[in-house]
């Protein structure tokens, strides 16, 4: 049994590391993230300003509309992507792994730029010092 370990190990380590790859007409990990994040993104404008401005707006319609523009800015289209994330759905640990760079993303101090930037007016101005007389 001793004598077999290592082959174990070896086969195994060998298997594991070859399950990263995605196949033909699926994105990468890391593409997979960045499209994700854009459409994360979409998600939080739209539910965030677009939608309570007005409500007569198509929900549905509107989310459409803003990921085909998102799968334009990657080159992509909703057929690639339904199948990158139908792999990655069935492929659990490859699928906690892109969430796991989407929530690192989302708090790394890189991306703080991309938060607005809400300035307190009272804040901000010099307060004169004052003499008690």
């Amino acid at each position: 049994m001793k004598n077999y370990f290592p082959f174990l190990f070896l086969a195994f380590l060998v298997f594991s590391c070859s399950g990263k790859k995605t196949p033909n007409g699926v994105l990468t990990q890391k593409e997979m993230v960045a499209v994700l994040w854009d459409m994360f993104r979409v998600d939080e404008f739209l539910t965030g300003y677009v939608l309570p401005a007005d409500s007569m707006l198509n929900k549905k319609d509107q989310t459409i509309g803003y990921y085909e523009e998102v799968f334009k800015l990657h080159k992509i289209d909703k057929t690639t992507f339904q199948k990158s994330f139908t792999f990655y759905k069935n492929h659990p640990i490859l699928m906690q792994e892109v969430l796991d760079s989407l929530n690192t993303r989302s708090t790394s101090p890189e991306f703080e730029q991309d938060k607005p930037v809400i300035k307190d007016s009272i804040r901000t101005k010099k307060m004169k010092a004052t003499t008690v007389q």
